[in-house]
């Protein structure tokens, strides 16, 4: 008799355990029964134990002990950036369940990650989640710049990596604005200041990426389309105001036009140096909203018709504001600590401390952001591992959620009835409404300071989630 067990999260992040007791098969009996510590509607992220991946979706994660599997920094590619030797978590993020975690990936779709250089760290952990010790060669960088002391900080402006673990493809694509119609050119540069503000070609930057070739599944395949794009809206070369509903949405669009495109998560934006005023602040709060509104509403092509099916919204900004409030608390802030399920307006009280910079520059961070301990001068204050600079983030640490989330909001779509409708011609409010569902719950789970569940890290446990 083998055992098997198997982990679901409900919607109200309660936890339910379900043993199977598979019977010898040579009676083909099977009994089953169940012991639920919670109640919640259904599930749409799941776990299952055993030693192989769950083929049979099309993308899941597990997690790892890091003394089991390293940290995803190996791709990182500008050393200012990477995080550790830096100053310790506070004690309430540094534990195993929270941010102390890390990720492995297996999928057969083509992810393509679009955006600046926030963009290329989250695409330089995800590869590191998706191709195992010895594999590294298969990250191959076809675009780059240097700078920094003798040029030792390289940026990748066009990255492909294939195959990963489950066959598919990841890539990056670094632009520093919206595309859309305005912007395109005929040949982009790969610089750190462009001569057009997001310049972007289909034609020369979209068919490098396209024509690659690797080999999978004892077959030689060509990349020919993405499935989905993890799109990061770079603010800080943009500015907010032109962060508009009208250009995200023409961005959206392009994807599918040039790439073929399925689907498109968007991530909502963090704080970063550029907020410099309560104003700012309140302008990318808007712009989380915007983001918001653009998925909720998205609606399905007309049957017979191209174009992107699914929008969805990597909480981003929730997830590190969280991470920001907690922090601001460790460092002795007179920070109330908010009701962090609230959907709307907890970040929008008693932001002051957001706006306690270093007395170090134009671009000073923010002092809870970057600092281990509260110091009102620079040569004092001990950096962390939450943000190098104010600007970037330490994907050591943050990367393993990040990648989760990804996985998951994409097992929405493309495992159970979401890969259903996005195959049909028809639309299906019902489908619909659960793959909402589940984006809420990969959110709720992996963009915030939930503690995963202690059965999820290491033995063999995949995870994966799916519109049920």
């Amino acid at each position: 008799m083998r055992r098997q067990t198997r982990v679901v999260l409900t919607t109200g992040l309660v936890l339910a355990v379900v043993f199977f007791y598979l019977i010898n098969s040579t009676n083909n009996t099977t009994k089953s029964f169940s012991l639920l510590d919670g109640h919640g509607d259904r599930p749409n992220i799941m776990a299952s134990a055993g030693k192989h991946w769950a083929n049979f979706q099309r993308i899941s994660f597990r997690l790892h002990d890091p003394d089991d599997v390293p940290y995803p920094d190996k791709f990182l590619s500008v050393s200012h950036y990477m995080c550790r030797d830096k100053g310790d978590l506070p004690p309430s993020l540094s534990r195993r369940t929270i941010l102390n975690f890390t990720t492995t990936i297996s999928t057969d779709l083509k992810i393509l990650f679009f955006g600046d250089s926030l963009g290329l760290q989250f695409s330089q952990s995800f590869d590191a989640t998706v191709l195992s010790e010895g594999e590294e060669h298969f990250h191959t960088v076809l675009r780059e710049f240097s700078n920094g002391p003798n040029n030792i900080f390289r940026h990748h402006c066009l990255v492909i990596t294939a195959p990963i673990r489950g066959s598919g493809v990841s890539a990056y694509w670094r632009n520093s604005g919206l595309i859309s119609k305005s912007n395109m050119v005929p040949t982009p540069q790969c610089k750190e200041k462009e001569r057009v503000r997001g310049g972007w070609s289909p034609t020369n930057q979209g068919m490098e990426l396209l024509r690659q070739s690797y080999f999978a599944r004892n077959q030689t395949s060509v990349v020919g389309s993405f499935d989905a794009v993890v799109m990061r809206i770079p603010h800080g070369w943009i500015t907010l105001d032109l962060i508009t509903k009208e250009r995200i949405i023409e961005s959206i669009n392009l994807y599918n036009q040039y790439l073929g495109v399925e689907t498109v998560i968007v991530t909502t934006l963090p704080l970063n140096n550029n907020v410099k005023t309560p104003s700012d602040w309140k302008n990318i709060i808007k712009v989380n909203n915007i983001i918001r509104d653009i998925a909720r509403n998205w609606t399905l092509p007309h049957p017979g018709n191209e174009g992107v099916r699914w929008v969805l919204v990597q909480e981003y900004g929730n997830f590190t504001n969280q991470i920001l409030w907690t922090n601001a608390q460790h460092l002795g802030y007179n920070v109330s600590m908010p009701d962090f399920s609230l959907k709307d307006g907890w970040e929008e009280q008693g932001v002051e401390f957001l706006l306690d910079r270093l007395p170090s520059s134009t671009w000073a961070p923010a002092i809870p952001m970057v600092c281990s301990n509260h110091s009102r001068g620079s040569e004092n204050c001990i950096l962390n591992k939450i943000s190098p600079d104010g600007m970037h983030w330490c994907m050591e640490h943050l990367g393993p959620r990040i990648s989760a989330s990804v996985a998951c909001l994409l097992g929405c779509v493309y495992n159970g009835e979401g890969l259903e409708l996005l195959n049909s011609n028809t639309t299906h409010s019902h489908a619909s409404l659960n793959i909402r569902q589940c984006e809420q719950q990969c959110n709720d789970r992996f963009m915030s300071l939930v503690p995963v569940h202690e059965r999820w890290l290491g033995d063999n446990v995949t995870i994966y989630s799916k519109a049920n």
